[in-house]
């Protein structure tokens, strides 16, 4: 007898080495961060409240999304919430999360804005809500680069993407953590698909528009 989608997924997450929020043991937390958690009474509120946030969509996402539900979970707990050191960030964190999931989107897409003048018409800005998508990809171009360094996580990241289709050149940018050596640095960084655009700079402006601007101007295009 074949097993249902959500049966497999329960199993995948069961078997998460990196678990869910509520669901680690406190007696048994090894990382700073659960530690940090277990620790603080309001961490470990939001911590519950994220897991039945968690249950909740994934409850009412249809099958065809539920897999992605589930990566852009685990992004989160290694990409955002691993990344915070202390507990304003994860608080910080946490809301962000849960306001996310409480939508409870039975289809999980990002949101796409029309905001880039381009003529008479406009270019979409896509929010990803997996902003952990693109972390491995920026480290690449690190290295590429021969930039010092590697991007531990991002908490925010968009999609520039160049003419219409799937087929067209995808431009993302990021709000990002980079660590060199023992010292972490809060930057923006942005490559793309098929051209071989990248940049990286200390982050200044944490603003939404800021982020455009400089995706934009650094690596739209092709």
């Amino acid at each position: 007898m074949c097993r249902t989608p959500w049966l497999v997924l329960a199993a995948l997450l069961a078997a998460s080495p990196a678990g869910f929020a509520a669901s680690f043991d406190c007696a048994k937390a090894a990382t700073p961060t659960e530690k940090t958690i277990c620790a603080d009474s309001a961490l470990s509120s939001l911590d519950t409240k994220l897991q039945q946030a968690y249950k909740e969509a994934m409850a009412a996402a249809a099958p065809s999304s539920k897999p992605t539900l589930l990566t852009e979970q685990r992004h989160w707990n290694r990409y955002v919430r691993d990344v915070c050191t202390e507990g304003a960030c994860l608080t910080q964190a946490y809301n962000a999360r849960i306001a996310v999931l409480s939508s409870n989107e039975k289809y999980i897409a990002d949101t796409s804005k029309c905001e880039i003048p381009a003529g008479r018409s406009c270019r979409s800005v896509i929010t990803m809500r997996d902003t952990g998508a693109r972390v491995d990809s920026f480290n690449k171009s690190l290295i590429g680069s021969k930039k010092p360094g590697r991007i531990l996580g991002c908490d925010k990241l968009i999609d520039l993407p160049a003419g219409g289709g799937s087929d067209g050149n995808h431009s993302y940018g990021g709000f990002c953590t980079l660590q060199s050596g023992t010292a972490r640095q809060r930057v923006r960084i942005c490559n793309d698909d098929m051209v071989g655009h990248f940049a990286i700079e200390p982050s200044t402006d944490d603003s939404a528009s800021g982020l455009r601007d400089f995706t934009n101007s650094q690596c739209f295009g092709g």
